[in-house]
């Protein structure tokens, strides 16, 4: 009897790892929250969450290399910025970090955008807990028209994506070559010409009601967990509208006596282009997320106590992986990124 129990158990256990990994397979594509929980614990000394404006304005690997702290990014493209709270929850039982950053690109969004792709590329990667349910059941409880029984869809991505088999990459498998740490870069340079006269507005446009709860709810779990946090506004295109409300956002934070950059009025970043040092109108390509991070590396060092690991052989990956970003950028580019970083710390 105890053996056919014994034997059960294996078969149930064997099966629930097959289903995790042809889960995991199945699921779109990965990203920088993916490799989060692969990193070894209490490692990483800064997470910065956010949309895809994080990973491609940060690069983490050469932040490590010009001053030894750690950067990993609990980030998806265009991510839903009412999940930042339990993105931190997950972030303080894996890694209890020294520092937050969090992106404010997406702090005024319609809630109709909500429920897309985006917002399941997050949660689908998110290790499933009591923590990542409670990050759907909040999102999904903005949207009346959803029923409660289809939750489960959002629970068990498998629901979602037991067809995506037709549709797997090499990268669903063997995870993918272009993130460095979570950073992910791009040579592509596109003018935009409505840049040429870009200046950031002083409006301001009272949040929706909703946006407004996220944050101040966002606000109340870092001051009632004394979490270190620093806001911050991309540089990149936003209308008017939405700097206005972006604007409030500012007044918001400020208010509850929290530190806000907002990168688009910053003389130290002058030196950024957008003609030559945007990918598009949304995000900075590789030279201009030198730039945003040959200053913003440093101004994190100069007024937070960051460890530094460079001599640590724990951190061997953190310089083997900025090496595979030079070869590839090499590669990519043509250019050695040495020379790169010689030209843009000398103007």
């Amino acid at each position: 009897m105890k053996k056919n129990i014994a034997k059960v158990v294996v078969f149930l256990l064997i099966f629930i790892i097959l289903f995790l990994c042809i889960n995991k397979i199945l699921w779109i594509a990965p990203s920088p929250i993916s490799y989060f929980y692969n990193e070894p614990k209490e490692t990483i000394d800064v997470v910065y969450i956010g949309s895809s404006n994080a990973y491609m304005h940060f690069n983490s690997v050469l932040a490590y290399d010009l001053y030894g702290y750690t950067t990993f990014f609990l980030s998806t493209e265009a991510q839903t910025f009412a999940l930042a709270k339990y993105l931190m929850i997950d972030a303080e039982k894996y890694q209890n970090p020294s520092l937050y950053v969090i992106d404010l690109g997406k702090v005024a969004d319609d809630m109709d955008s909500y429920l897309g792709e985006e917002f399941r590329k997050t949660t689908d990667s998110m290790k499933f807990s009591k923590n990542r349910i409670n990050a759907i059941n909040e999102v999904l409880s903005y949207k009346e028209d959803i029923d409660k029984k289809d939750y489960i869809n959002y629970y068990f991505s498998f629901l979602m994506y037991h067809n995506k088999w037709k549709d797997i990459s090499k990268s669903n498998i063997i995870g993918s070559k272009n993130l460095y740490k979570g950073y992910y870069f791009s040579k592509l340079t596109d003018k935009i010409e409505s840049h040429d006269t870009y200046i950031w507005s002083k409006d301001i446009i009272q949040l929706p009601e909703e946006n407004k709860m996220i944050l101040l709810n966002l606000i109340k779990y870092i001051k009632e967990n004394n979490l270190n946090v620093i806001f911050v506004v991309p540089e990149r295109y936003f209308d008017e509208t939405f700097q206005a409300k972006i604007n409030d956002a500012v007044n918001i934070i400020e208010n509850n006596n929290l530190k806000v950059i907002n990168c688009n009025t910053l003389e130290e970043l002058n030196n950024i282009d957008f003609n030559i040092d945007l990918q598009n109108a949304h995000h900075l390509n590789v030279y201009g997320s030198t730039k945003y991070t040959l200053w913003f590396s440093k101004y994190l060092k100069e007024n937070y106590n960051l460890p530094d690991h460079r001599n640590d052989v724990r951190y061997s990956s953190w310089d083997s992986e900025y090496k595979r970003f030079k070869d590839n950028f090499k590669k990519i580019t043509d250019k050695n990124f040495d020379d790169l970083l010689l030209e843009y710390t000398n103007n």
